[in-house]
């Protein structure tokens, strides 16, 4: 299709040496006016504030908020606060000068400050307690184990059973004795079992045997001893005379009678004779044996004829 067959004329052919038109230059656009301040807006009037509400009255058990609850509220409140004042305050008068700072108590010189008064110490009740035994103490009755402050442990008369002493002592000696029967002459003296530790004899009838009764008996039980110490226990026996006592210690003492032994030079002195006796209680001499020299072995025995 042509030009022509448009109803056109035909387009000029262009030449070669032809230049092409300038574009037009587009006029510069007018610049913009500028736009007028706004006028600040007129404040708004302040909110009138609305009235309270007026408080609520109470109504009945219809009501869905069950009455004003503040009072109620403000009654709590009150008695807590109160409860808390005197609380405090009860705490404040008990604790007294004791919260005071060592900053706020005056000090004072120890040599001029008055003494504080001490307490006398009460009575313990352990100072009637008795303490272990130290010691065993002879008489003319029986014997007594006693502690550190002369105060009873344990104590035996002559015509008691042997079974609790011979307890008593093995606690106290530390150690069991040996045993053995040593037999009496048939008629008139018993049987006795010996109890033996090292250094002390205890003799215990053995009731029934040569026609003796224990209850009726003039020495149904008697001791010896031959040290000062048995383990532990210092034996103490009367007139202040001990194992190795020299023999002019011993008259000193005043014994009621002295008797030349079997052994050349010994001697046996016999003190408080007069008070053996069936009793009762039953009650012994003391009898010291000598080799000549010095005390051997104390006993404490029936000694009749005094």
């Amino acid at each position: 299709m042509s030009w022509a067959d448009l109803g056109l004329p035909d387009a000029p052919e262009p030449s070669g040496n032809e230049t092409p038109a300038p574009r037009p230059r587009k006029e510069p656009k007018p610049p913009k006016e500028p736009k007028p301040p706004r006028e600040p807006k007129e404040p708004k009037p302040p909110k009138t504030p609305k009235p309270p509400k007026p408080p609520r009255e109470s109504g009945g058990q219809g009501d869905g908020e069950g009455g004003s609850r503040t009072p109620l509220i403000l009654g709590i409140v009150a008695g807590v606060l109160l409860v808390a004042v005197v609380v405090t305050l009860g705490f404040a008068l008990t604790r007294g000068s004791s919260t005071a700072s060592p900053a706020d108590t005056p000090s004072s010189d120890a040599s001029t400050a008055a003494p504080t008064a001490q307490p006398s110490p009460s009575p313990s009740a352990s100072s009637d307690a008795v303490g272990v035994p130290v010691a065993l103490k002879f008489g003319g009755t029986g014997f007594t184990l006693v502690d550190k402050n002369a105060k009873t442990v344990f104590s035996y008369e002559w015509r008691d059973k042997a079974a609790d002493a011979v307890t008593e002592l093995t606690a106290a000696f530390g150690a069991a004795p040996t045993q053995r029967v040593e037999p009496g002459d048939g008629s008139s003296y018993p049987d006795y079992t010996v109890y033996q530790w090292e250094g002390f004899l205890l003799y215990d009838m053995v009731d029934g045997t040569g026609g003796a009764q224990r209850a009726t008996f003039t020495q149904p039980s008697y001791a010896t001893f031959s040290r000062n110490e048995v383990g532990p226990i210092s034996m103490t026996a009367e007139h202040g005379l001990k194992i190795g006592s020299p023999v002019t210690a011993v008259r000193a003492a005043g014994p009621s009678q002295d008797v030349p032994r079997g052994n050349v030079g010994s001697i046996r002195f016999i003190f408080d004779q007069s008070r053996s006796s069936v009793g009762p209680p039953v009650q012994y001499s003391m009898i010291a044996d000598t080799d000549g020299s010095t005390v051997t072995a104390v006993l404490y025995y029936f000694a009749a004829g005094g």
